[in-house]
C-alpha cells in the first residue's frame, strides 16, 4: 500500500511524465531519421518532403532547446536541409543547413556538435572552398582536441592539398580602382532612362543590381515620402539611414567608376513611387575614407528618388528595409566579408599609448553616441584573439516605453539592469564597456547596432523584458539573430521591433543575405553561457528556463560581432513582474548575465 501511495504522489507523477516525454522525443527523432532514409531511396519525391522533415526536427529542438535530445534534433534539421540541397540544388536549403550546423556547434559540446563540424566541413570541401573547410576543421580540433572527431578532422586537413581553392559565393562589388572597375562586365543590361539632378550617365554604368523584391512585399502602394537621411561614419564601416513615410519598393545598384567624368565607383538606391522632400539635404560630404559623399536626386516622370553613395574604399555592402518607422538602411564595409564562421576576433590594443582618461570619463557611464565617439579607435597591433570591448544596450527608452504591465515600464527595468551589469564589467580593467544609453532617451534600433560596429565591439548584448497575451507565460530566454518559423519567437521579435508578425515574416527574406555574414556560432555559444548563468543566479525553475532561441530582431541586424538579446522575464506575468519590481532581483539578473559573459570571455580569451 505504501508503494502504491508513493507512486500516486506528485513527485512520481512528474517523474514518470518526464521519462515518457524523453522517450517520446527519442522515438520521434528515430522515426524522422527513418523517414529521411526512405526519402533518399525514393525516386519520385519533391523537395517539400525534405524540408517538412527538417522543420519537424527544428520544432522538436525549439520546444525544449535545453533538453536531452535538443542537439540531436537540431543536427537532424541540418542534415535534412543538407540532403535537400544535394538533391534539388536550392541555395536556400544549403543556407539553412549551414545555419543549423553552426547553431549545434555553438550551443553544444556533444557528439552531435562534433559531427556538425565534420559535416559542415564536408560541405565546404565538396564546394572546393578549402579556406572555410580548414577553418571549420581547425575549430573542431581546438574545441574538442581529444575526441575521435578531432582525429578525423586531422586526416581531412592532411588531405586538403594546395590545389584546393577558396570560393566566395557573393562577389565583392568593388575595388576603388577605376581601371579595374572598367574591366568588369555588367551584371545586367544597362538602363538608358535619364535621372535628373544626379548624373544622367549613372544609369549606363550599372555593373550589378540587387532588387528589393522582398522589401516590396510590405510596401503599401502609397507614394513614399523621403523625408530625411542620417549616417554613422567610420573609416571601416558606415551606416546610412534613409527615412521614409512608409515602406517602399526599392532597388540597389553598384556602378563602376567613370574616369572620363571623374566619377568614383558608387552605390545607388532607387526608391520607386516616391517624393523627395524639399528640405532634405541633396549633398552630404562624409570623407571618412570609406565614402566621400552621399548625393540625392529626383526623377519626377517616374517618381523615383535616387540616393548615390560615392565610394572611396567600399569593398562590400548590404541594403535592407526596416519598419515602424519605415527606413532603408545601407551598411558599407572597407573589407570584403567571407561567407564563413569566424571566431570573435576582436581585439587588440593600440600601438600608441592611450591618453589617461579623466575620472568623469571612467565613472559617469557616458552614453556613446556616434558624434561623440573617439576618432582613433583602431585594431592596432593584434595581440591574439582577445575580447576587450563590450557594448550593453538597454532596450527602448524615451518615447518608446517598451512593454508596460503591472505598473512597470520595460525601458526603466532594463536600464537599471544594464547599469548594474556595466558596474560589474567595469571592475575588470582589461575590458572596455559602453552603454548605448545611460538615461531615459530614445535611440533608434539601427543606431544601437551602428554604435557597436563603430566601436569595433567584440560583444553586443541587448537587454529587454518580455510580455505576452498569455498571462501565464513566464521565464527567461536569450535570442540570437536568425530567421525562423517559430511563431512564439516571431511574436517576441514583433514586440521588440514594434512591428507585426506579418512584416517580420516579410523581413526575413531580406535578412537571409545578411545572415550569411553574422557570427551565428559565436552568438549561440555566448547566448548559451549567458542563459545558463542567468537561470542559475536567479534560481529559476526548469520550466522558467526557456533556453536559447532565434528570431529576426532589428536591433541585432548588421552586427559584425557576436550579438545576443536577453529577455529577463515577462512583465505581463504577475510572478515575474513582482520579482522585477525590486532592485535586488534586477541586480541578481545583472550578476547572472555578467557571470555568463565572463564564462564566454574566459573560454575565448584562453582558447
Amino acid at each position: 500500500m505504501y508503494i502504491i501511495n508513493k507512486l500516486k504522489s506528485p513527485f512520481f507523477i512528474i517523474f514518470w511524465l518526464m521519462v515518457l516525454t524523453v522517450s517520446s522525443w527519442a522515438s520521434q527523432i528515430e522515426d524522422m531519421y527513418k523517414d529521411l532514409t526512405l526519402l533518399d531511396r525514393t525516386n519520385q519525391i519533391g523537395r517539400k518532403s525534405y524540408t517538412t522533415i527538417g522543420d519537424k526536427f527544428y520544432k522538436l529542438y525549439a520546444e525544449n532547446p535545453s533538453g536531452r535530445y535538443a542537439d540531436d534534433a537540431l543536427l537532424g534539421a541540418a542534415r535534412a536541409y543538407r540532403r535537400s540541397f544535394e538533391r534539388f540544388n536550392m541555395q536556400i536549403d544549403l543556407d539553412k543547413a549551414l545555419n543549423y550546423y553552426r547553431m549545434v556547434q555553438g550551443a553544444f559540446s556533444s557528439a552531435a556538435a562534433r559531427r556538425a563540424y565534420l559535416e559542415s566541413a564536408d560541405i565546404f570541401i565538396a564546394r572546393r572552398d578549402s579556406t572555410s573547410a580548414k577553418f571549420t576543421l581547425n575549430k573542431l580540433i581546438q574545441k574538442h582536441p581529444k575526441s575521435m572527431e578531432a582525429k578525423e578532422a586531422e586526416k581531412k586537413l592532411a588531405s586538403l592539398g594546395a590545389n584546393n581553392y577558396s570560393s566566395i559565393t557573393r562577389p565583392a562589388p568593388s575595388t576603388s580602382s577605376a581601371s579595374n572597375m572598367q574591366a568588369q562586365k555588367p551584371a545586367s543590361t544597362p538602363r538608358q532612362e535619364p535621372v535628373k539632378n544626379i548624373a544622367e550617365e549613372d544609369d549606363k554604368d550599372v555593373v550589378s543590381v540587387s532588387a528589393g523584391q522582398d522589401s516590396g512585399a510590405t510596401a503599401s502602394g502609397k507614394t513614399v515620402n523621403v523625408h530625411g537621411i542620417r549616417y554613422f561614419s567610420d573609416q571601416d564601416y558606415t551606416r546610412i539611414v534613409i527615412d521614409l513615410s512608409n515602406n517602399a519598393e526599392y532597388s540597389s545598384h553598384w556602378l563602376k567608376a567613370d574616369a572620363a567624368l571623374h566619377k568614383p565607383p558608387r552605390l545607388t538606391i532607387d526608391i520607386n513611387n516616391s517624393i523627395l522632400d524639399g528640405n532634405v539635404s541633396k549633398n552630404l560630404s562624409i570623407k571618412d575614407g570609406l565614402l566621400s559623399a552621399v548625393r540625392l536626386g529626383y526623377h519626377p516622370q517616374d517618381k523615383r528618388t535616387r540616393v548615390v553613395l560615392d565610394s572611396e574604399n567600399v569593398k562590400d555592402f548590404t541594403v535592407f528595409q526596416m519598419s515602424n518607422p519605415s527606413r532603408i538602411v545601407v551598411d558599407v564595409f572597407s573589407q570584403e566579408r567571407k561567407e564563413e564562421v569566424k571566431r570573435p576576433v576582436i581585439t587588440a590594443s593600440n600601438t600608441q599609448p592611450q591618453k589617461a582618461q579623466s575620472k568623469s570619463d571612467n565613472q559617469d557611464m557616458k552614453t556613446k553616441r556616434p558624434d561623440d565617439l573617439p576618432k582613433d579607435i583602431t585594431l592596432g597591433a593584434a595581440l591574439g584573439l582577445k575580447i576587450k570591448t563590450i557594448v550593453i544596450d538597454p532596450g527602448h527608452g524615451g518615447k518608446d516605453p517598451g512593454a508596460v504591465y503591472n505598473g512597470l515600464k520595460e525601458k526603466d527595468i532594463v536600464l537599471e539592469i544594464s547599469k548594474y551589469l556595466y558596474e560589474y564589467l567595469k571592475s575588470d580593467p582589461d575590458l572596455n564597456i559602453h552603454l548605448t544609453r545611460n538615461k531615459d532617451v530614445f535611440i533608434p534600433l539601427e543606431e544601437r547596432t551602428a554604435i557597436a560596429n563603430k566601436l569595433k565591439a567584440d560583444i553586443f548584448i541587448s537587454i529587454h523584458a518580455n510580455a505576452a497575451k498569455n498571462k501565464a507565460a513566464s521565464g527567461l530566454e536569450t535570442f540570437v539573430f536568425n530567421v525562423t518559423n517559430d511563431r512564439a519567437a516571431l511574436e517576441v521579435a514583433a514586440l521588440e521591433n514594434q512591428a507585426t508578425t506579418k512584416s517580420i515574416s516579410d523581413l526575413q527574406g531580406i535578412l537571409k543575405d545578411i545572415l550569411k555574414y553574422s557570427k551565428l556560432e559565436e552568438s549561440v555559444s555566448l547566448a548559451g553561457s549567458v542563459q545558463s548563468c542567468l537561470v542559475k543566479n536567479v534560481s529559476a525553475s526548469t520550466k522558467q528556463n526557456l533556453g536559447v532561441k532565434q528570431a529576426p530582431f532589428y536591433v541585432l541586424v548588421g552586427a559584425t560581432m557576436p550579438a545576443i538579446l536577453v529577455e529577463t522575464g515577462f512583465l505581463s506575468n504577475n510572478d515575474d513582474a513582482s520579482k522585477l519590481k525590486t532592485s535586488a532581483y534586477r541586480k541578481k539578473v545583472a550578476k547572472g548575465i555578467y557571470d555568463g559573459l565572463k564564462e564566454y570571455i574566459s573560454k575565448y580569451n584562453n582558447f
